[in-house]
Protein backbone atom coordinates (compact mmCIF):
# COMPACT_ATOMS: atom_id res chain seq x y z
CA UNK A 1 0.00 0.00 0.00
CA UNK A 2 2.92 2.34 1.20
CA UNK A 3 4.19 1.53 -2.37
CA UNK A 4 0.82 2.46 -4.15
CA UNK A 5 0.87 5.76 -2.10
CA UNK A 6 4.17 6.81 -3.38
CA UNK A 7 3.42 5.49 -6.74
CA UNK A 8 0.05 7.69 -6.87
CA UNK A 9 2.18 10.47 -5.36
CA UNK A 10 5.06 10.29 -7.73
CA UNK A 11 3.16 10.03 -10.66
CA UNK A 12 0.31 13.05 -9.19
CA UNK A 13 3.43 15.85 -9.00
CA UNK A 14 4.28 16.17 -12.18
CA UNK A 15 0.18 16.74 -12.66
CA UNK A 16 0.44 19.12 -9.92
CA UNK A 17 3.08 20.83 -10.54
CA UNK A 18 1.74 21.45 -14.41
CA UNK A 19 -1.55 22.28 -13.04
CA UNK A 20 -0.43 25.09 -10.91
CA UNK A 21 1.89 26.05 -13.40
CA UNK A 22 -1.07 26.45 -16.02
CA UNK A 23 -2.73 28.34 -13.33
CA UNK A 24 -0.22 30.83 -12.24
CA UNK A 25 0.17 31.79 -15.86
CA UNK A 26 -2.84 32.30 -16.79
CA UNK A 27 -3.51 34.60 -13.37
CA UNK A 28 -0.35 36.24 -14.76
CA UNK A 29 -1.54 36.53 -18.65
CA UNK A 30 -4.50 37.63 -17.32
CA UNK A 31 -2.48 40.50 -14.61
CA UNK A 32 -0.26 41.74 -17.97
CA UNK A 33 -3.34 41.61 -20.30
CA UNK A 34 -5.10 44.18 -17.75
CA UNK A 35 -1.89 46.28 -17.26
CA UNK A 36 -1.55 46.44 -20.98
CA UNK A 37 -5.21 47.71 -21.33
CA UNK A 38 -5.18 50.08 -18.78
CA UNK A 39 -1.75 51.65 -20.34
CA UNK A 40 -3.99 51.30 -23.55
CA UNK A 41 -6.74 53.41 -22.09
CA UNK A 42 -3.99 55.81 -20.61
CA UNK A 43 -1.94 56.49 -23.97
CA UNK A 44 -6.12 56.86 -25.20
CA UNK A 45 -6.83 59.30 -23.09
CA UNK A 46 -3.69 61.59 -23.36
CA UNK A 47 -3.96 61.54 -27.14
CA UNK A 48 -7.73 62.13 -26.78
CA UNK A 49 -6.98 64.99 -24.53
CA UNK A 50 -4.42 66.63 -26.18
CA UNK A 51 -6.72 66.39 -29.52
CA UNK A 52 -9.50 68.10 -27.43
CA UNK A 53 -6.49 70.67 -26.40
CA UNK A 54 -5.34 71.06 -30.16
CA UNK A 55 -9.12 71.54 -31.19
CA UNK A 56 -9.55 74.63 -28.39
CA UNK A 57 -6.16 76.24 -29.88
CA UNK A 58 -7.84 75.85 -33.06
CA UNK A 59 -11.61 77.07 -32.88
CA UNK A 60 -9.59 80.14 -30.52
CA UNK A 61 -7.27 80.72 -33.76
CA UNK A 62 -10.45 80.58 -35.84
CA UNK A 63 -12.16 82.81 -33.42
CA UNK A 64 -9.34 85.47 -33.29
CA UNK A 65 -9.76 85.42 -36.69
CA UNK A 66 -13.31 86.13 -37.29
CA UNK A 67 -13.29 88.66 -34.66
CA UNK A 68 -10.50 90.55 -36.76
CA UNK A 69 -12.40 90.17 -40.01
CA UNK A 70 -15.76 91.18 -38.60
CA UNK A 71 -13.40 94.22 -37.13
CA UNK A 72 -11.97 95.52 -39.91
CA UNK A 73 -14.96 95.39 -42.18
CA UNK A 74 -17.10 97.57 -39.56
CA UNK A 75 -13.95 99.45 -39.15
CA UNK A 76 -13.81 100.22 -43.08
CA UNK A 77 -17.58 101.11 -43.29
CA UNK A 78 -16.84 103.62 -39.86
CA UNK A 79 -13.64 105.51 -42.09
CA UNK A 80 -15.70 105.97 -44.59
CA UNK A 81 -17.95 107.50 -43.43
CA UNK A 82 -15.82 109.61 -41.54
CA UNK A 83 -14.18 110.72 -44.29
CA UNK A 84 -18.07 111.58 -45.88
CA UNK A 85 -18.50 113.69 -42.53
CA UNK A 86 -14.86 115.54 -42.93
CA UNK A 87 -15.76 116.20 -46.44
CA UNK A 88 -19.21 117.46 -46.05
CA UNK A 89 -17.37 119.95 -43.33
CA UNK A 90 -14.94 120.87 -45.42
CA UNK A 91 -17.05 121.61 -47.81
CA UNK A 92 -19.29 123.76 -45.52
CA UNK A 93 -16.49 125.90 -44.33
CA UNK A 94 -15.76 126.28 -47.97
CA UNK A 95 -19.23 127.25 -48.64
CA UNK A 96 -19.46 129.82 -45.42
CA UNK A 97 -16.05 130.96 -46.46
CA UNK A 98 -16.97 132.10 -49.76
CA UNK A 99 -19.27 134.61 -48.08
CA UNK A 100 -16.68 135.57 -45.97
CA UNK A 101 -18.53 133.74 -42.95
CA UNK A 102 -16.23 131.36 -40.63
CA UNK A 103 -18.76 129.67 -38.61
CA UNK A 104 -19.17 126.54 -36.27
CA UNK A 105 -20.80 123.69 -38.07
CA UNK A 106 -24.40 122.90 -37.54
CA UNK A 107 -25.39 120.96 -34.57
CA UNK A 108 -26.90 117.79 -35.90
CA UNK A 109 -23.57 117.57 -37.97
CA UNK A 110 -21.40 117.62 -34.57
CA UNK A 111 -23.68 115.39 -33.07
CA UNK A 112 -23.03 112.58 -36.11
CA UNK A 113 -19.22 113.48 -36.23
CA UNK A 114 -19.08 112.64 -32.69
CA UNK A 115 -20.77 109.92 -32.60
CA UNK A 116 -18.93 108.41 -35.55
CA UNK A 117 -15.51 109.17 -34.02
CA UNK A 118 -16.56 107.10 -30.76
CA UNK A 119 -17.29 103.97 -33.25
CA UNK A 120 -14.20 104.77 -35.19
CA UNK A 121 -11.96 104.49 -31.82
CA UNK A 122 -13.74 101.88 -30.13
CA UNK A 123 -13.30 99.60 -33.48
CA UNK A 124 -9.63 100.61 -33.90
CA UNK A 125 -9.11 99.58 -29.91
CA UNK A 126 -10.03 95.83 -31.17
CA UNK A 127 -7.01 95.56 -34.13
CA UNK A 128 -4.30 93.69 -33.12
CA UNK A 129 -1.82 94.86 -36.15
CA UNK A 130 -0.45 98.04 -33.94
CA UNK A 131 0.82 99.17 -37.05
CA UNK A 132 -2.80 99.47 -38.23
CA UNK A 133 -3.97 100.98 -35.09
CA UNK A 134 -1.80 103.89 -35.23
CA UNK A 135 -2.35 104.67 -39.39
CA UNK A 136 -6.44 104.46 -38.21
CA UNK A 137 -5.14 107.17 -35.34
CA UNK A 138 -3.04 109.14 -38.09
CA UNK A 139 -6.38 109.42 -39.94
CA UNK A 140 -8.29 110.35 -36.96
CA UNK A 141 -5.92 113.19 -36.78
CA UNK A 142 -6.04 114.42 -39.97
CA UNK A 143 -9.65 114.17 -40.03
CA UNK A 144 -10.30 116.35 -36.75
CA UNK A 145 -7.44 118.85 -38.37
CA UNK A 146 -9.85 119.19 -41.57
CA UNK A 147 -12.73 120.19 -39.49
CA UNK A 148 -11.22 122.66 -36.86
CA UNK A 149 -12.68 126.17 -37.36
CA UNK A 150 -11.85 127.58 -41.23
CA UNK A 151 -9.00 130.06 -39.49
CA UNK A 152 -6.65 128.48 -42.81
CA UNK A 153 -9.20 130.78 -45.04
CA UNK A 154 -9.08 134.15 -43.35
CA UNK A 155 -8.36 136.81 -45.77
CA UNK A 156 -8.69 134.28 -48.75
CA UNK A 157 -10.87 134.98 -51.64
CA UNK A 158 -10.93 134.39 -54.76
CA UNK A 159 -8.94 132.39 -56.81
CA UNK A 160 -6.47 132.13 -53.55
CA UNK A 161 -9.51 130.91 -51.38
CA UNK A 162 -10.28 128.36 -54.25
CA UNK A 163 -6.54 126.87 -54.37
CA UNK A 164 -6.68 127.19 -50.40
CA UNK A 165 -9.82 124.30 -50.23
CA UNK A 166 -8.59 122.31 -52.97
CA UNK A 167 -5.39 121.75 -52.14
CA UNK A 168 -6.89 120.85 -48.03
CA UNK A 169 -9.43 118.36 -50.16
CA UNK A 170 -6.47 116.62 -52.34
CA UNK A 171 -3.82 115.92 -49.04
CA UNK A 172 -6.98 114.93 -46.92
CA UNK A 173 -8.35 112.65 -50.20
CA UNK A 174 -4.44 111.13 -49.90
CA UNK A 175 -5.30 110.68 -46.03
CA UNK A 176 -8.04 108.59 -47.01
CA UNK A 177 -6.39 106.40 -49.74
CA UNK A 178 -3.86 105.69 -48.15
CA UNK A 179 -5.46 103.92 -44.72
CA UNK A 180 -8.11 102.77 -46.95
CA UNK A 181 -5.29 100.61 -48.70
CA UNK A 182 -3.91 99.40 -45.45
CA UNK A 183 -7.35 98.95 -44.59
CA UNK A 184 -7.81 96.69 -47.62
CA UNK A 185 -4.48 94.90 -47.25
CA UNK A 186 -5.43 94.07 -43.96
CA UNK A 187 -9.23 92.81 -45.14
CA UNK A 188 -7.20 90.88 -47.53
CA UNK A 189 -4.94 88.67 -45.20
CA UNK A 190 -7.72 88.02 -42.74
CA UNK A 191 -9.99 86.49 -46.16
CA UNK A 192 -6.76 84.79 -46.93
CA UNK A 193 -6.28 83.27 -43.58
CA UNK A 194 -7.19 79.40 -43.89
CA UNK A 195 -6.69 77.37 -40.51
CA UNK A 196 -3.74 74.54 -40.68
CA UNK A 197 -6.20 71.71 -42.09
CA UNK A 198 -7.99 73.68 -45.03
CA UNK A 199 -4.54 74.51 -46.21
Amino acid sequence: MPAILAHVTGSLWPQIIIATSTLVAAFLGYVLAGLNEARRDRRAAEREKLARAEERHSAAIRDRHQFQLETLLALQDAVQLMARFTGRAMHFDHMQAREGQYTQLPADHDAEILSNGFDVIRLRNRLLDQGLRRAIERFESASSAAMKPPAHYEGLSGEALESAASRLLGQFGEDYTLVMDQLGEALRTELSWLPDGDR
